[in-house]
């Protein structure tokens, strides 16, 4: 029984490879076809089969391998069986691979939506759901205890800010959630969906400084909205500095927290 991490050329993307009694479970694999393909190689050097294909979101980066697993049982949070049902992420994949050039796998699929908060058998584990809204409306992290790890999708990042796509109050929230988990039963490896994988102290610090970061944003941007305009509360957005950069490419999303965080306000 292990687990073994495989890192995509872009955005040092985490795929993982549970493996135990013969079968295998793949979280997340992406993102490329070779990289995708090479997972898959993976598993038949070790000689099982991929019986499940877990996924964190229906980000595009996080979707693109699941066709590579027809035999597999596609499964995911409620959520996120909603939104690849819808056909969304299909059309951002197609969008996104030929904006960066990358041949992917495609269409996604759902074959079994988990409920939140539960425990769940997948294959050989038995896997337990942790819903981790913020970055997108769908997050869920999985535990699995018998390997001792977490997989918390696109938080707790060593190498990009937090991006709150989707709320920058539900963000708050899963990091207050993450820093209790990583307190007072912490597993021995937490893995980030970009980066490397963490020890429970280091993640800890990471959901701390995150949530320090986004705390700071909604209180100067509410400060300056009182006192003043919605321009006036951008700027003020803009001057919180983020815990950690990110690439190039995505460094666009700071606007967006600032964005987010003004729509919060303003409702």
């Amino acid at each position: 029984m292990h687990v073994e991490r495989f890192e995509s050329a872009l955005w040092q993307t985490t795929s993982l490879l549970l493996v135990a009694d013969g079968e295998a479970v793949a979280v997340d694999p992406c993102i490329s076809r070779s990289e995708v393909s090479r997972i898959r190689d993976r598993s038949d050097e070790l000689g099982v089969a991929v019986t499940h294909v877990l996924v964190t979101h229906a980000d595009w980066d996080h979707v693109c391998g699941i066709a590579a697993f027809p035999g597999a049982v596609a499964a995911m949070g409620e959520a996120t069986a909603r939104i690849v049902e819808s056909g969304a992420p299909a059309q951002e994949l197609t969008e996104q691979a030929a904006a960066y050039g990358v041949d992917v796998y495609q269409p996604p699929r759902v074959d079994r939506a988990l409920a939140p908060s539960g425990a769940h058998q997948i294959g050989a584990f038995v896997v337990e759901t942790l819903p981790l809204r913020g970055h997108t409306v769908d997050g869920t992290g999985y535990r699995v205890r018998a390997l001792d790890l977490l997989a918390v999708g696109d938080h707790l990042s060593p190498v990009e800010f937090p991006f709150a796509s989707s709320s920058t109050a539900d963000y708050r929230t899963t990091l207050a959630g993450l820093v209790d988990l990583l307190e007072d039963d912490p597993p021995a490896q937490v893995y980030p969906g970009h980066g490397r994988p963490l020890t429970a102290g280091e993640a800890l610090e990471i959901a701390r400084q995150d949530l320090a970061y986004l705390r700071e944003l909604h209180d100067a941007m509410s400060a300056a909205l009182a006192g003043g305009t919605t321009e006036s509360a951008r700027d003020a957005g803009r001057a919180v500095r983020p815990p950690r950069g990110a690439p190039s490419d995505l460094a666009g999303e700071l606007a967006g927290n600032v964005e987010a965080q003004l729509a919060e306000l303003l409702a």
